[in-house]
């Protein structure tokens, strides 16, 4: 079997050369915001080592499973670009650098981008890590907070779409869960902006291609090459 036979979505589903950045502070409540907006009918898919890490278990050995982890998120990311699949991209609103660095990747590609920020503040955000399984140190969660609040405003600025959720106690009403799935809904199904995107689409249905390594420029060893840049440090 070939290594694209494994793979079923194609050109022509739904949601194609489509993303999210998911930004907020740690405990504000993130992934259950976004599990609340998620659209039912585009499968989107999360970009995230905490996949594998949950997969061996929190507490994993790194020296011997950290590659092993990276290897196999490296994989995943590789199946999801060669099929141009919607994705959910985590973990990177902290580091400014990273997250443009994977926006431009996507959006070379030709992927449009839009940015989900969860919002609450530091004494709910504190609290709630104390209440969690898999704790993180409280001076991280501050430090990383007031650099988060700076770069917030000037995130904002870069995505066409961008949508704050209060997810402080009570705030997260049924309202605003329903309101926010419909901006998210209508992202992931409207017509691609991207021209990059716009063109390799047009190319590949004019040529009978299903996956970006049936065309003559995003072969393996090209993706490969994005994916490496994108885990880079």
């Amino acid at each position: 079997m070939r290594f694209k036979d494994y793979i079923t979505e194609g050109i022509n589903d739904k949601g194609i050369f489509k993303s999210c950045f998911m930004a907020g502070f740690p405990a504000s409540g993130k992934s259950y915001t976004i599990n609340q907006i998620k659209s039912g009918g585009i499968g989107a898919k999360v970009v995230n080592t905490d996949t594998w890490v949950e997969f061996y278990g929190s507490n994993i050995d790194w020296v011997e499973y950290g590659t092993k982890v990276k290897t196999l998120t490296k994989s995943q990311l590789l199946l999801y670009l060669n099929s141009m699949l919607p994705l959910w991209v985590d973990g990177t609103s902290s580091n400014s650098r990273a997250m443009f660095r994977r926006k431009g990747i996507l959006e070379s590609i030709g992927y449009d981008t839009s940015m989900v920020w969860v919002q609450a503040n530091l004494n709910t955000i504190l609290k709630r890590n104390r209440e969690r399984d898999r704790k993180v140190d409280e001076q991280f969660i501050i430090d990383t907070y007031n650099k988060l609040e700076k770069f917030k405003d000037y995130y904002k600025t870069q995505f066409d779409t961008f949508i704050l959720i209060d997810n402080n106690d009570g705030a997260l009403t049924d309202k605003i869960i329903l309101k926010s799935y419909k901006k998210m809904t209508s992202f992931f199904s409207s017509p691609i902006k991207n021209p990059n995107g716009q063109d390799l689409k047009n190319h590949m249905i004019e040529n009978g291609y299903k996956y970006l390594f049936d065309t003559e420029t995003y072969d393996k060893q090209y993706l490969n090459k994005l994916i490496d840049t994108w885990y880079q440090k």
